[in-house]
């Protein structure tokens, strides 16, 4: 009888550590399922200004052209910036944005209407049209700056993580910035011009906001702990720092 007992209770371990795991395997699984809620689609195109021109160049193609750029973005609903490097006296790359409504179609419209405006002699781009899928985990603020301060997290999850792991430290890192009196918003991007990878843009709307979060974020446990969740989800490659200036 004492045998039998042993036996039934092995049995109902056995058992219960299956279901343990399959609980674990089963939040995992689940984490797989949770799709961020993207409400648009931005598209990056990387430039370089050609020899012998500079952003004056630049400055006047579009003021020449701005008319008919302006009418199409309101026919199409397109929002268009230019990023520029940060802190670069002479620039000769830049980046230029188009945030869009699954507009693939609207995006080709922009493209095509500045390559026959010769665009090509001001610059050099690349222009694919991945139209990665974006939301807001806060959302932006009205400005009457020209320009807002912008950085560009270009990242890929480590195995094993999805965005469904990765929302629980977005999250706190949100909770965690409301004590900073420091305007910013964050848009995150699926990356779909490689696989299990995303685009993370920071925005802050005050010029000394680096200083801000030197003395009142960056190093406290908060941030420490933000920094260890962030890392154990994902590996960013590069962090680049822009002016973001708003064309249309």
């Amino acid at each position: 009888m004492y045998m039998i007992k042993v036996l039934y209770t092995l049995i109902i371990l056995i058992l219960l550590s299956a279901c343990g795991m399959r609980d674990s395997d089963n939040e995992i699984k689940l984490s797989t399922l949770i799709e961020a809620d993207f409400t648009f689609t931005q598209d990056l195109f990387n430039c370089n200004l050609n020899q012998n021109q500079s952003l004056i160049s630049l400055e006047t193609y579009f003021s020449k052209n701005i008319k008919k750029y302006i009418s199409l973005s309101e026919q199409e609903n397109l929002k268009v910036s230019i990023f520029f490097p940060e802190n670069n006296s002479n620039i000769t790359n830049f980046i230029i944005s188009i945030i869009s409504d699954k507009n693939h179609v609207g995006v080709k419209k922009f493209v095509d209407m500045i390559n026959n405006d010769n665009f090509k002699n001001i610059a050099f781009c690349q222009f694919p049209i991945y139209q990665n899928r974006g939301l807001n985990f806060k959302d932006g603020l009205t400005s009457s700056n020209l320009y807002l301060n912008a950085e560009i997290l270009r990242c890929k999850f480590n195995e094993g993580y999805n965005f469904g792991t990765f929302e629980i430290a977005i999250n706190k890192f949100i909770n965690s910035f409301r004590l900073i009196e420091l305007p910013y918003s964050i848009s995150y991007l699926e990356d779909n011009s490689e696989g299990n990878s995303f685009i993370w843009i920071n925005y802050f709307y005050k010029e000394d906001y680096q200083k801000i979060l030197l003395d009142n974020w960056i190093g406290n446990s908060d941030s420490l702990e933000i920094k260890n969740e962030f890392s154990e989800n994902a590996t960013c490659i590069d962090s680049k720092k822009y002016k973001s200036y708003k064309l249309l």
